[in-house]
């Protein structure tokens, strides 16, 4: 469970809301969530963890669980860094994944992800790159860079675009070479769980930050002779928050993981 870049994702969700939520009340910005646990019905799917969350008024300052821990920088209001750190049974820290954001008229501009921190690779043997561009309030076009760590040249590897609809994405369309993948999705009408979080509602590769909550992805991919569905339900509490969501696997019948939350 490498997400949110790094923290946030028990599926690959890198889809995020580009727009706050005016209707949201005073009330519901203090509504933070104190603990998200992931639980899998095979250790083949998974590892069972709990994420604690602990905030700066409604900045979040890091996320830790028994096996990883995620720190946040913020500049200003706006995050400007995540690092992911291993934790072994001894509680010894190993940096394992960072990013680092960069931010032009307090939209996203630059997303730099670095892997493999070594002796001859202080600054990350693997290291990924993506420009956005905000083609209007609805539509964000992203191209995504390899980067050699030696010459720091940039290779493409992909493009891609997402398209919003009242704060959530709806399609996320990438083409890599002579494959184009599309996953579209759609939305309950409740508010979900990491919206209050200031700053995470720009991160545009992070997912599960929209508005609302996912309830179908449908993916369809070029070299493929059939699309995919992943449904997923909740369970809400009286503020219409999500505490336990169940998210199904591809045959639409088997619990793929379950995440639980506590505000």
């Amino acid at each position: 469970m490498k997400k949110l870049l790094l923290l946030f994702c028990a599926f690959t969700l890198v889809f995020t809301s580009c727009s706050s939520d005016e209707n949201s009340s005073s009330e519901d910005k203090s509504i933070l969530p104190k603990t998200i646990s992931y639980i899998y019905p095979s250790v083949y799917l998974g590892t069972n963890t709990k994420n604690t969350l602990t905030y700066d008024g409604n900045k979040i300052v890091s996320s830790v669980s028994q096996i990883s821990k995620v720190n946040f920088t913020y500049t200003g209001n706006f995050i400007t860094k995540q690092q992911l750190f291993d934790v072994d049974s001894k509680g010894l820290e190993t940096k394992d994944m960072e990013a680092e954001y960069t931010y032009e008229n307090g939209k996203l501009k630059t997303r730099i992800t670095r892997e493999s921190f070594t002796t001859k690779y202080p600054n990350g043997q693997y290291i990924g790159k993506t420009v956005y561009t905000h083609v209007s309030n609805n539509l964000i076009s992203y191209i995504d860079y390899k980067v050699d760590p030696d010459t720091k040249n940039e290779t493409k590897i992909s493009e891609g675009s997402f398209t919003y609809k009242d704060g959530n994405l709806i399609e996320d369309k990438n083409v890599r070479g002579v494959v184009t993948s599309t996953r579209t999705y759609e939305y309950d009408t409740k508010n979900n769980p990491l919206k209050n979080i200031l700053g995470l509602d720009l991160l545009l590769k992070e997912t599960e930050i929209s508005n609302n909550n996912i309830l179908k992805i449908k993916r369809v991919d070029s070299d493929l002779p059939n699309s995919s569905v992943y449904l997923t339900s909740y369970i809400y509490n009286d503020k219409g928050f999500p505490t336990k969501q169940t998210s199904l696997a591809g045959d639409g019948k088997t619990v793929e993981y379950e995440i639980e939350y506590t505000y």
